[in-house]
């Protein structure tokens, strides 16, 4: 990544082969997330796909407090909170359907 790249939205650090890193603002409790798989989930949800928008929405599973910092990184990502495999994507879409 250049000194020149905006790194704005979720398809930006797809594109880009980046991660996303979640600190929590509370107790600096620190995620690293696989961008393709956070951009399907909010997706689904029908989330603002922008970094700035999002950060309010997260919530901590540590402390419980609301917003984070999010920024991109090369870092591998970690465990996720996201479905594993089609058919649990599925059926999430059906449970935000209904």
């Amino acid at each position: 990544m250049s000194a020149n790249t905006r790194l704005d939205q979720l398809s930006d650090l797809v594109k880009h082969k980046a991660n996303v890193r979640v600190t929590c603002r509370t107790c600096d409790k620190v995620g690293i997330f696989d961008a393709a798989r956070f951009a399907r989930y909010c997706h689904l949800r029908c989330w603002n796909p922008q970094l700035e928008a999002l950060a309010p929405r997260l919530k901590c599973s540590r402390c419980g407090a609301q917003g984070a910092h999010l920024k991109a990184t090369r870092e591998q990502a970690g465990a996720d909170p996201f479905p594993r495999g089609e058919h649990a994507w599925k059926l999430l879409f059906r449970r935000l359907r209904d």
